[in-house]
């Protein structure tokens, strides 16, 4: 019979495993996410126990397509990424068998919960975990530059209606178009803070091939254009799209001054930036002044 000292020599590997599997989801870099189910209860606060828990499920299902996506891009990544504090799987050749299994469980729970909260929750549930799979895995759209930044984006899209029932409303809509903006403009900070890594991979992100003038293009197109075009989709003039005009603009300065020394350190202020615009666009939504 072995010792127990033995045992726990045994033990201490297969901890530290499953501890490095749980650090390659990266919940530091999507927890807010999390919150944006709540948009669903704009207008319509929850009204009893079965709204409280399709809300708190939405929230669980959020987290789960998160840490599902985080983690097949760190298994996917592992051979062109350098930094273990930016993933933990940085440099293995086979993908440790607790990576595997965590993030194929996020995956299967998070359909689990959904199917048990709307058809609609399902649904948003469905298309996030694919567009994960179809970013990181072949036919890796992230290697195709502006379809691998849409995509990404229809990740993060359905999270805020996993909570609700029946079709979106105007608020709703109003804030996940703002939502998506701001996940487009982290995105590109992103692809321009990694283009080093990507360009040795052989990964053309739309950061890498576009070049600084294609960047000041683009934060045209995710900031003024994108106001435009939300000003002209309201019916008129309100606090909320003044503000989210406002918003948009100025996330999109901060992709213009985007180079690759500086994209690092201005994409994690862009992403406290549209935590913080974001807050207010939800109060001001919520609160009736659209």
């Amino acid at each position: 019979m072995p010792k127990a000292s033995s045992l726990n020599a045994l033990s201490v590997p297969r901890i530290a495993s499953w501890r490095r599997a749980r650090r390659a989801l990266r919940g530091s870099g999507w927890w807010y996410f999390c919150l944006l189910p709540f948009v669903g209860v704009v207008g319509d606060a929850p009204g009893d126990w079965a709204d409280v828990l399709r809300l708190a499920g939405g929230v669980v299902v959020a987290g789960l397509c998160l840490a599902y996506a985080y983690g097949f891009n760190g298994v996917t990544d592992r051979g062109m990424d350098r930094d273990q504090a930016k993933n933990s799987l940085a440099g293995l050749v086979e993908v440790p068998p607790e990576a595997a299994v965590l993030v194929a469980a996020c995956a299967l729970v998070a359909l689990g919960i959904a199917a048990a909260l709307t058809p609609m929750a399902f649904a948003g549930t469905g298309m996030s975990l694919v567009a994960a799979t179809l970013y990181s895995a072949q036919p890796r759209l992230k290697a195709v530059p502006v379809v691998g930044t849409l995509v990404n984006g229809l990740i993060f899209v359905p999270l805020p209606f996993l909570a609700t029932v029946g079709p979106p409303s105007a608020s709703m809509l109003f804030l996940a178009y703002c939502f998506y903006v701001f996940v487009t403009q982290n995105q590109i900070l992103h692809e321009i803070s990694d283009s080093e890594e990507d360009t040795t991979g052989g990964v053309r992100t739309t950061g890498v091939v576009v070049g600084p003038i294609g960047v000041r293009l683009i934060a045209v197109i995710l900031g003024p254009l994108a106001s435009v075009l939300l000003w002209r989709l309201h019916a008129s003039a309100s606090v909320p799209l003044i503000a989210a005009a406002l918003g948009l603009c100025g996330g999109a300065v901060m992709v213009a001054l985007g180079d690759a020394e500086r994209a690092g350190r201005l994409r994690v202020a862009h992403r406290w930036y549209s935590v913080a615009v974001g807050a207010v666009l939800f109060a001001l939504v919520a609160g009736g002044s659209a």
